[in-house]
């Protein structure tokens, strides 16, 4: 699903969460801060979207969902696309 703030959007966020409150919660902060955010319910889904080709200036996992975890996605898709910043 992709939420888009009003007016001028720059930065594409991919926002990965299994908990709808907090999606909820970041993806409305995200959206005051003007992002374009795309929102995946576990890491499988956002390895499919980067498998797609889809391109994100920021991505925010969670670190502990079902099917598979934040870290798990990061070590599954290639190394070259991550700027990780802990």
């Amino acid at each position: 699903m992709e939420l888009k703030a009003k007016g001028f959007t720059s930065i594409k966020a991919l926002l990965v969460e299994d908990i709808e409150v907090c999606r909820l919660v970041l993806s409305t902060f995200l959206l005051r801060l003007h992002c374009e955010v795309t929102l995946a319910m576990n890491g499988k889904e956002a390895v499919d979207l980067f498998l797609e080709g889809k391109k994100f200036d920021i991505v925010l996992f969670d670190k502990d969902m079902p099917v598979m975890t934040g870290p798990e996605v990061i070590n599954s898709v290639s190394s070259s696309i991550w700027h990780v910043f802990i």
